[in-house]
C-alpha cells in the first residue's frame, strides 16, 4: 500500500478551494466591519455578519429579532436600496 505524503495546512490555504474560502471570509469580515462603523454603537454591537447575495442585496445578520427590526429602518442610511435582515437562530443553550 502506497502512503500519501502529508501537506502542511498552510499550503492547502494557498491553493484551490481553501484559498477561495479564506478570501471570501476576509471579504465578508471587511464588509461587516465597514457596515458596523456606519451604525450607532448599540446596533453595531448586535450585528453578527454582513454579506451580499447574488442579486446584489445586502444581507445583515443580527443576534436577535428586536435588533433586526431596528436595523430594517436603516436601509437608506447604509447606502443600499435593498437590504435583507436575518436573525441568527436561537441555539437553545
Amino acid at each position: 500500500m502506497a502512503t500519501k505524503s502529508l501537506k502542511p495546512i498552510a499550503k492547502l490555504f494557498k491553493n484551490g478551494q481553501l484559498e477561495k474560502l479564506a478570501l471570501e471570509a476576509e471579504r465578508q469580515r471587511n464588509l461587516t466591519n465597514r457596515i458596523r462603523k456606519m451604525l450607532p454603537s448599540e446596533e453595531a454591537d448586535h450585528l453578527v455578519n454582513v454579506s451580499i447575495d447574488k442579486e446584489g442585496k445586502l444581507i445583515l445578520v443580527m443576534d436577535s429579532p428586536a435588533w433586526a427590526a431596528r436595523i430594517r429602518y436603516r436601509e437608506k442610511t447604509l447606502g443600499y436600496d435593498h437590504i435583507k435582515v436575518k436573525v441568527v437562530p436561537d441555539s437553545g443553550i
